[in-house]
Order: structure tokens, then sequence, then C-alpha cells
């Protein structure tokens, strides 16, 4: 999912707000390239990836745990948690940014 506005958080100002509304979920940074993401992360095998590039925040349904990621690649396209849990993040992001 994609979240446009036209002021947008740093990275640094998003991971505090992620760390505030989502307080019962770990919030870090994945330093993928070519540039860095936030992870927020719901379980083991449910997480969304948050990238801000321009005047977007894109926000994308992920399986925090590496290993499991691998093996699980597929699953994830069909398995319900990983899309509820990204648009949760999603309609907040647009809430609080649109």
């Amino acid at each position: 999912m994609i979240v446009q506005g036209t002021r947008l958080p740093t990275f640094d100002e998003l991971i505090a707000v992620l760390e505030s509304q989502f307080s019962s979920q770990a919030v870090y940074t994945f330093d993928s390239k070519p540039q860095k993401s936030i992870i927020v992360r719901k379980s083991a095998l449910v997480g969304a990836q948050i990238t801000i590039r321009d005047n977007e925040i894109i926000v994308d349904a992920c399986c925090p745990n590496i290993f499991i990621s691998a093996l699980i690649g597929l699953i994830s396209t069909i398995y319900p948690p990983y899309h509820e849990f990204e648009m949760n993040v999603t309609d907040f992001l647009k809430k609080a940014y649109n």
C-alpha cells in the first residue's frame, strides 16, 4: 500500500510515531539497500515493512524473521494476517499523514 502526503515525517519521526501507536509490537530499522526501512513486527510471522520515498510512504506486509520468510514467501500472498496487519499500519499512516 502507498500513503501519499504533502508533509511526511522524517525517518526518525516515523519510528517514534510507530513506536507510540504500535507499542505492543516491536518497531526497528532494517538497513536494506538502497535505503533503510522500518519493520513493525506483530509476531515472528507477521509484520509490515515501511519505506519513505519522495512524497510517499510504502507499506508492505512481510515476515520479519528472515529464515522463516524464505520458507513461507509464497504463503504470505494468501495468508490473511499479513494483509490485515498491513492494512492496520496503512490506515494509521493515512490518517496521520494524508
